[in-house]
């Protein structure tokens, strides 16, 4: 399925549109429960196996944060019918015997629960013995990191206080989180940027009843935008759309790298029918027919399918929409042209490339930014550190050398300078081998 961008007249994606995605996603997300929420999904590749807590537990979520666009009445109709089918599997017997024999992981047990009391679907057998759990000796009996613990606290919260009034401070989780911290833009894992996406979402309750931010927005924005770069130039569609939800969920206006990105995702949806991932194998679906076919195309990308589902509930907020057209604002004529000769030389070419060539060139320019971030990223994947100290050289005459990645970069090769000064001759040449890049350390920075 091919679909044109859609126009409007105001410079704001069509709500239209917004909605459309959206109901793709609860759509997407009945079927989910259908085939999955009792059983999960197991296939002969333990990586594709689905537990069917996780399906439960992220259909809940979709449907809280989808739930201040239900003033539409199509979404209204999804959210409720999704919310119906769910029900039986939140409250199950598992969930509930699970709160019975571990306390310490209640929380987990009962956020699809929590989820659907904020809806209005309350079940107070469930709250019971849920209370019970919660005092307990062992209740806090596990030990979490900050964002695995700010969902927590946000579970809690909808449970003790459904309809709180704006938080008007910092969650103090919040600033132990890498929300407070800077990342390590050019070696953090998936992890570390999923602890960044998560922390995020919760410490803004989807955009619902939010809280301050531990760090300045621009602070947390400038590093989101570089993530962003990395997920769109590795194709990691899952971890592209949940960095996105930086922007919708803590203001209102969007950069051009996030307008661009958002342009990407829609164009590959649009394509696919789907946001893909890289579990899904067409070889696979091919070869499989009926309810097999579709079990496994639901398990492989109902995730992909969901992150949409947010990013446009988050987007349909009023004012938060992201815009057509990228904003030219400030651009230095011709820079973007130099990046992509750079990138070019990689021989690689992923989706967003598509989408770069239908820009006109002022719209290039204003994402020289974001192209230097994948090109410097891409350096130091390959640890060709004479490259890097070439980018950021450019970088410098084209006056981008103050973003986050650029400044990590440079820091890279300081370090590794001072490296160079204090290890013997032979240490060095032992690590010029292990790096192969032909290239001494010390003539690299």
């Amino acid at each position: 399925m091919t679909t044109d961008f859609p126009q409007s007249e105001c410079d704001k994606w069509n709500e239209k549109d917004l909605i459309r995605r959206l109901c793709h996603a609860l759509d997407i997300a009945r079927l989910a429960v259908e085939h999955l929420a009792a059983d999960g999904y197991k296939d002969g590749d333990p990586t594709k196996n689905v537990r069917p807590e996780k399906i439960v537990s992220e259909t809940a979520v979709l449907l809280v944060a989808a739930s201040p666009a239900m003033v539409h009445d199509e979404v209204d109709e999804r959210v409720r019918n999704v919310a119906e089918l769910l029900k039986p599997h939140a409250r199950s017997e598992r969930a509930r015997l699970g709160l019975c024999l571990e306390p310490a992981v209640a929380w987990d047990y009962a956020l699809p629960h929590v989820c659907l009391n904020r809806l209005d679907y309350p079940d107070y057998e469930f709250d019971k013995l849920l209370r019970e759990s919660l005092e307990s000796q062992a209740r806090c009996g596990r030990e979490r990191v900050p964002h695995r613990l700010l969902e927590q606290e946000w579970v809690a919260a909808g449970w003790y206080q459904p309809k709180p009034g704006r938080k008007l401070t910092s969650p103090p989780t919040a600033r132990r989180s890498i929300l407070a911290q800077s990342m390590d833009l050019l070696n953090c894992t998936r992890d570390d940027i999923y602890a960044f996406t998560h922390a995020l979402m919760y410490v803004t309750d989807f955009n619902l009843i939010p809280a301050l931010l531990p760090r300045r927005r621009a602070l947390i924005l400038a590093e989101a935008e570089a993530l962003l770069a990395r997920c769109l130039d590795e194709q990691d569609y899952d971890l592209a759309g949940e960095v996105l939800l930086s922007w919708p969920l803590t203001g209102k206006s969007w950069g051009a790298a996030a307008a661009f990105a958002f342009r990407v995702l829609a164009r590959v949806e649009d394509k696919a029918g789907f946001l893909p991932t890289a579990g899904t194998r067409i070889s696979e679906i091919r070869a499989r027919e009926g309810v097999a076919r579709t079990r496994y195309l639901l398990a492989t990308a109902y995730h992909t399918a969901y992150v949409m589902g947010l990013l446009c509930a988050a987007c349909l907020r009023p004012g938060h929409a992201p815009p057509i057209a990228i904003s030219v604002a400030s651009w230095k004529p011709g820079s973007a042209a130099q990046i992509v000769r750079l990138l070019d030389a990689d021989g690689e070419c992923p989706h967003w490339r598509d989408e770069f060539r239908r820009l006109n060139e002022p719209e290039r320019d204003a994402l020289a930014g974001f192209l230097l971030s994948i090109a410097l990223r891409r350096r130091v994947k390959k640890h060709d550190f004479a490259g890097l100290r070439d980018h950021l050289q450019l970088a410098a005459g084209l006056e981008l050398a103050v973003t986050p990645v650029a400044r990590q970069s440079a820091e890279l090769l300081e370090r590794l300078a001072v490296y160079a000064k204090l290890a013997s001759e032979s240490e060095s040449e032992a690590v010029t081998g292990a790096f192969e890049d032909g290239v001494s350390l010390s003539t690299s920075v």
